[in-house]
């Protein structure tokens, strides 16, 4: 009796302390996500040789995990927070490593392990942790002036780059070293040298062009707009015709061609399809699901007074919505092509998840009256 007495009263404590709108619009998203990939993998699941709704079913079956991932993490402590992330770095390092010598390469990229008949992206769960622990090495030198927070964070980012660079994975890279500036810009480091990682930014971009042939090729097709008959950007003009042919209003679930001929329509084009079977309005909506996020979090983050909180927080959300941003524009053509998926809405269980984790550090650390400690 007890136990349950204890329980509920934790329970309620959540719900009264948790953003429920926040919460409520990630649970719709996840839900649009089950409902595109109804409409979007069977095709792709056909002309792979595979029974029809195979990805579908693999979907569908990470979407209670994902809720639960999201309730758990949402009811963890900033300590708890910070020490699995210690703990999920080192993990999520390893095996990044590990797809150097034994990951499933895919289109050029050795990003995937295999582990018991599943396909774990390592480098998808590098990125939420990771911004924890950067925010709490940032937190730690503004608590304490001796500690070297920032140099510490520096050694991390510069141990996962290459990594991460090897693989090759520019756009997770990009993300990576892109939120940990902006971690640093938003925490008060003086503008010389928030000046000059953006220097090295920028300079590291440029390398990117120069030492990676097919950055160079997709960045000078991008530039070049190549005509209706290149090969390499057909994806490219099946997902501006499909936004064309969807209109306001969509040609109605199931309706749409561009999956039928996209081969990555269910994850990096999944835009496209939800522009041609539902329309502009469909999206829209979408992109106001995202833009709610973005302002109810901020919202919250701006009531409290720790620098972890904030850091974290605004870091996990950077990349996040980062990540939106990159999906819809390489549907649109509004930035050379880049793999990269659509959080709770493109298939693919490892970014599903990590999106899970991202939302639920969100929730633990803006939860109302929550009592943020900076130390352990």
């Amino acid at each position: 009796m007890a136990t349950n007495s204890g329980f509920s009263s934790l329970l309620k404590r959540w719900i009264t302390s948790t953003d429920s709108v926040l919460l409520f619009s990630v649970f719709i998203i996840i839900a649009i996500g089950a409902w595109i990939s109804i409409a979007s993998t069977p095709a792709v699941a056909i002309k792979l040789g595979l029974p029809p709704f195979h990805f579908v079913k693999h979907h569908l079956l990470i979407v209670p995990i994902s809720v639960f991932t999201i309730v758990f993490v949402s009811f963890l402590q900033a300590r708890h927070i910070r020490r699995i992330s210690v703990f999920g770095y080192l993990v999520c390092l390893i095996l990044v490593a590990g797809t150097l010598v034994l990951g499933e390469e895919t289109k050029g990229a050795s990003r995937w392990l295999s582990i018991f008949g599943f396909s774990l992206q390592p480098s998808e769960f590098l990125k939420p942790v990771l911004s924890v622990m950067t925010a709490w090495f940032i937190a730690e030198q503004y608590r304490d002036r001796r500690f070297p927070g920032i140099f510490l964070s520096l050694i991390c980012v510069s141990i996962t780059m290459p990594l991460l660079l090897l693989q090759p994975d520019i756009g997770m890279a990009a993300v990576v070293l892109g939120t940990w500036v902006a971690q640093l810009f938003i925490s008060g480091l003086s503008t010389f040298m928030i000046g000059t990682f953006m220097i090295t930014t920028i300079g590291l971009s440029a390398g990117a062009y120069f030492i990676f042939p097919h950055v160079a090729d997709r960045f000078d097709r991008f530039m070049l707009r190549g005509g209706e008959d290149d090969a390499d950007l057909y994806q490219i003009h099946k997902s501006l015709e499909a936004f064309k042919s969807g209109g306001l209003f969509g040609k109605g679930p199931g309706e749409g061609v561009v999956k039928t001929l996209v081969p990555d329509a269910h994850s990096d084009f999944v835009f496209s399809v939800i522009g041609e079977e539902f329309g502009l309005i469909m999206c829209l909506a979408l992109i106001t699901l995202y833009i709610v996020i973005i302002v109810r979090t901020i919202g919250r983050l701006m009531r409290s007074s720790s620098i972890f909180s904030f850091s974290a927080v605004f870091g996990i959300l950077f990349q996040t919505n980062l990540q939106v941003l990159i999906n819809i524009c390489t549907s649109l053509n509004l930035m050379p092509t880049k793999g990269m998926t659509l959080p709770f809405i493109s298939y693919g269980g490892s970014s599903m998840l990590a999106s899970s984790v991202s939302v639920g550090i969100l929730l633990a650390l803006t939860k109302r009256n929550a009592i943020i400690k900076e130390s352990l």
